[in-house]
């Protein structure tokens, strides 16, 4: 396509420039004070500028860009080009912006399908936001973790302000829906959570009420030593009874009451250190009298180790108590006296029950009786008769020897 001024440009002797558009030359305007050169040079950087937009227009309908800017754009140069006062191939660049136009439905209706689909994913974005909402302010009360579920809201919160700052523009109608229902559950969640916290904070200051006069109770208590001890696990049942304040607050009021409560123990365990060094001769009077008694462990005899599990448990109960942590060691060695002696009884009255020696000297008779016959038998049978009849005597012999036993 020839762009000289010889092609579509001419300096007339007047100096009036005129430009071939199409098959028509028609005058486009003059460069005073010029030479014929730089009259023509001025008109085709005129049409340059022109031919710039066109291209300008083509290339960003390659790149896709809105059908709409380029319909606007190609519109306006189709203005510019009925009669534009420049040199070079207008027709061409007419032809050009026809082509293009011709395009644009095409263009247009890819765009739309793609903006159609971007939208109807933008809706289904936010209807999930607006659902996880919902399901939140579904969920039962007693069940609500306000803690993580007002992280929660608030993360759903600039999720929905996020998405409708850089995501597509939905239908007016179809995002205020959508807006009501994120509001509505969100809204009641916040009179929830407000509620809650309400109530929370009326049981914290009762609970703070409560403990502290449990607190001055039990530091009162200092003064009784271990005796206030049994007052104070009292106090303590009443502290578990009571409400909780919140986290740190809680913390602080336990801190003082364990704190009264260690000062009673402290005095019980200094108490209990005194005692132990007073009961170590009650201890090694009860070492030494286990010793004494030990061949207890050793005697077969009923009568016998009765009698020396009595003795024994008479002096036992002269001595007085032994420090605290060897009180499992000494009543351990007293009850396997005592087991054992136990155990010795069980024996006897098992061998003498007397409903089983009654049975027992009962079957006696009987086999006493059926050996006789046996042997009176065997005394005149022969062969094999006599041999089974000898086989029985010894069955009856051994039952018998069971039972006398």
């Amino acid at each position: 396509m020839a762009s000289s001024a010889e092609s579509f440009g001419r300096v007339n002797d007047d100096g009036t420039v005129d430009v071939l558009d199409g098959d028509t030359w028609r005058p486009v305007g003059s460069f005073p004070d010029g030479t014929p050169e730089e009259a023509l040079a001025y008109f085709q950087r005129k049409f340059a500028d022109l031919e710039a937009s066109v291209s300008l227009a083509e290339q960003r309908f390659k790149a896709k860009a809105a059908a709409k800017d380029i319909a606007a754009q190609v519109a306006k140069l189709t203005t510019e080009l009925v009669e534009p006062s420049a040199v070079g191939n207008i027709a061409g660049l007419r032809e050009r912006l026809s082509a293009l136009q011709e395009k644009l439905p095409e263009l247009t209706q890819e765009q739309n399908a793609q903006s159609e689909a971007e939208v109807a994913e933008a809706i289904a974005h936010r209807e999930k936001i607006v659902a996880d909402m919902e399901a939140l302010a579904a969920t039962e009360l007693k069940s609500i973790r306000w803690k993580s579920t007002t992280t929660a809201m608030t993360e759903l919160f600039e999720a929905w302000q996020n998405h409708q700052q850089t995501g597509p523009r939905i239908p007016k109608k179809t995002a205020d829906a959508l807006w009501t229902r994120f509001r509505s559950a969100r809204s009641g969640l916040e009179k929830s959570r407000r509620a809650y916290f309400q109530e929370l904070d009326g049981k914290s200051k009762e609970a703070k009420t409560v403990k502290r006069d449990l607190i001055a109770q039990a530091e009162a208590l200092a003064s009784q030593g271990s005796a206030g001890i049994t007052t104070y696990r009292g106090l303590l049942e009443k502290w578990k009874a009571a409400p909780r304040a919140s986290r740190s607050v809680e913390d602080g009021l336990w801190a003082k009451f364990k704190a009264a409560g260690d000062v009673l123990y402290a005095a019980k365990a200094e108490a209990d250190k005194v005692d132990d060094a007073a009961n170590q001769v009650n201890l090694d009077a009860k070492q030494a009298l286990i010793a004494e008694f030990a061949d207890i462990l050793s005697l077969e005899d009923r009568d016998a180790a009765s009698t020396r599990l009595r003795a024994f448990h008479q002096k036992f109960q002269t001595l007085g108590p032994v420090p605290k942590k060897a009180i499992r060691s000494i009543d351990d060695q007293v009850k396997k006296f005592d087991m054992h002696v136990k155990k010795l009884d069980e024996a006897f009255w098992v061998k003498n029950d007397p409903e089983k020696k009654a049975r027992s000297e009962s079957m006696s008779g009987q086999l006493h009786d059926a050996i006789a016959t046996l042997e009176a038998e065997i005394a005149t049978a022969t062969g094999d008769k006599k041999a089974q009849l000898q086989s029985e005597l010894e069955t009856k012999k051994a039952w018998l020897a069971v039972i006398d036993s």
